[in-house]
């Protein structure tokens, strides 16, 4: 169990947390997936005479800072819920005590099974995307009606109005610097989009969403063509279900977060295709879905697309969030500069098509 790049993790660490939890003899760890704000591994187990190796794959998180053992207790709600509505959903392991999961050092560590299949970066097909889309109406489906109140809440998590004043009172912090020569001007004018856009979320009723519909959040089954289920589920929450479906687009739908998978044609970063097969999938399957909320499904894009650039920008001021790509970036402030760049690009090829989408969207009313 040596290939762990663990940073300021020992591997002897990683074993003693994996050892805590009820998942039998630990015989391989390794880092898994390219998740930037939770740290993740993958343990291999030793299975039994006749039993299927992935049956003994678990996995297991070091979760950012930002979530609380709180959110375990939600979580084992939620995937309760799912599953009794037959959705497959990965599960919380507990601890050999019983626990959900521990806290060692102020850090909290859960253990998950493994779902087999794969997750995509980028580069989904519209097949994928409509399957993807159908899952994500089938989840919001069965967590309608849930009455249940969570116990962790992120502070400011999509709370658009305190992003855009953070980013405002941050751009200020740093007037005269280096930084702000070259943030404010994108700075600016993230906030002058989002003070001059309609805002008519607010009018809308508030759902359990997930609350991270990136593209590399959904599984899909060893072929890439079937959608098994979604994958962390720390961002459970109540919003605007038009937040969730918002999110899914941007990611979905354009190039990859940064740019570099460039886009489908030129000047274009918005893949009208992609985004009518999503609606194909999710609308018939989302049956709770008001007139209301499919209209403001526009919105919901271009707010989420405004809200990820600010939180870009503003850490590209300060450095402290997100987790830095070191193959790719020498520092957060290139990184999340030129994210934010990528959004904004995304977001004006996505208001050139806005009506288009709109049309689309108007045959489902």
């Amino acid at each position: 169990m040596d290939r762990i790049n663990s940073g300021s993790l020992s591997v002897d660490d990683i074993v003693s947390v994996a050892w805590m939890f009820d998942i039998g003899k630990v015989v391989d760890i390794s880092r898994y997936g390219g998740g930037r704000i939770n740290e993740t591994f993958l343990v291999q187990t030793l299975a039994g005479p006749g039993e299927k190796k992935d049956e003994h794959n678990y996995v297991l998180q070091k979760l950012h800072r930002i979530f609380s053992p709180l959110v375990l207790t939600d979580m084992d709600v939620i995937t309760n819920r799912l599953e009794a509505a037959g959705l497959i959903t990965p599960k919380l392991v507990r601890t050999l005590t019983g626990e959900l999961g521990i806290t060692l050092d102020g850090s909290c560590w859960r253990m998950l099974t493994y779902i087999p299949g794969m997750t995509c970066e980028k580069g989904i097909t519209a097949r994928m995307a409509k399957e993807a889309a159908s899952l994500v109406g089938r989840f919001h489906n069965a967590l309608y009606g849930l009455d249940y109140e969570f116990l962790h809440k992120i502070p400011g998590f999509h709370d658009i109005e305190a992003i855009m004043t953070g980013l405002d009172k941050t751009a200020c912090a740093y007037r005269g610097t280096e930084k702000y020569s070259a943030l404010f001007p994108l700075a600016e004018r993230v906030l002058a989009e989002y003070q001059n856009m309609e805002k008519s979320l607010q009018k809308l009723p508030d759902r359990v969403i997930h609350g991270d519909l990136k593209l590399n959040n959904v599984r899909f089954d060893e072929s890439g063509q079937e959608a098994v289920c979604l994958l962390d589920l720390d961002t459970l929450g109540r919003d605007k279900v038009v937040i969730d479906i918002g999110d899914a687009v941007r990611s979905w739908c354009g190039s990859s977060e940064d740019g570099e998978e460039g886009c489908k044609e030129e000047g274009s970063c918005f893949d009208l295709d992609i985004f009518q097969s999503m609606m194909e999938g999710y609308i018939p399957e989302a049956a709770f879905l008001s007139g209301d909320e499919k209209a403001a499904i526009s919105e919901g894009v271009a707010t989420v697309t405004l809200e990820l650039s600010a939180r870009f920008i503003t850490d590209a001021f300060e450095e402290t969030y997100f987790t830095l790509d070191r193959e790719r970036y020498p520092s957060l402030y290139e990184q999340n500069r030129a994210k934010a760049t990528a959004q904004m690009r995304f977001y004006d090829d996505f208001q050139k098509h806005r009506t288009r989408a709109e049309q689309f969207i108007a045959h489902y009313m």
